[in-house]
């Protein structure tokens, strides 16, 4: 085989992994469609640097930190997630805004979409840093040959809703996947609205999909309390970050 002829195929070969391996992964239905939800998936920041966060497309100083991570971030103790695991998604050092992205295939199902029967829950804990009004949102926009054909979000939890305390708290909201979506893109957004440090919190993203033209009910679970008072008042207090004020 000529030399020119066989540079082509390997070419081609290559060519054809590379967009293998940029292609999105397809949905199952009943399993959680967002690849890494939980943070888990790689180490957690210990004084919230920024750090690899695999499966998610990284904008700005989109992190993952570690529970308890030095500086005052999120700890055990702190409302969030009863399963919450070792790490928790975070805006990052600076900048204004952070995301996180990933895409989602659903053509596997598209007859199942198109004749509205296959129904979504969109699910997350999210949150931010005591009385400062840092904050996430997480949407998931249904994407069609067209383009956007549909959205949904959750978020953002505001300083109000956490009552000036650290933490996340559990959002949801559920539909019918619009006709003719093709992919749905999920991206995660961290603002920074006080301080530095960029506090947008957020914890178990989840997108699962069912089959059926009702979605179900989720109820929303009981998160992990907070005590304020005597020695724990003092302990929160002290935990405040002079790079956040």
């Amino acid at each position: 085989m000529p030399k020119t002829a066989l540079k082509l195929i390997l070419a081609g070969a290559v060519f054809s992994g590379a967009a293998g391996m940029m292609s999105a992964a397809q949905i199952t239905l009943g399993l959680n469609a967002i690849a890494n939800g939980d943070a888990e998936s790689g180490a957690g920041s210990t004084d919230g640097s920024v750090v690899a966060v695999p499966s998610w497309t990284s904008g700005g100083q989109f992190t993952a930190v570690q529970y308890g991570a030095s500086g005052g971030f999120p700890a055990t103790t702190d409302p969030g997630p009863t399963n919450r695991g070792s790490n928790f998604f975070a805006g990052g050092p600076s900048g204004s805004q952070a995301t996180g992205t990933q895409t989602v295939d659903v053509s596997n199902i598209s007859s199942s979409i198109d004749s509205g029967l296959v129904n979504y829950v969109l699910s997350g804990y999210l949150g931010g840093f005591a009385t400062q009004g840092d904050n996430a949102t997480l949407t998931a926009n249904f994407m069609g040959t067209g383009g956007m054909i549909g959205s949904a979000s959750i978020g953002p939890v505001t300083e109000a809703d956490r009552t000036g305390l650290t933490g996340l708290l559990f959002r949801t909201t559920s539909g019918v996947i619009p006709a003719g979506t093709t992919d749905i893109d999920f991206i995660l957004t961290l603002n920074r609205t006080d301080g530095s440090y960029n506090d947008g919190y957020a914890d178990n993203l989840s997108f699962i999909a069912t089959a059926g033209s009702t979605p179900p009910t989720v109820p929303e679970p009981v998160p992990t309390a907070l005590i304020l008072s005597g020695t724990g008042l003092l302990t929160f207090l002290i935990r405040r970050r002079s790079s956040k004020l």
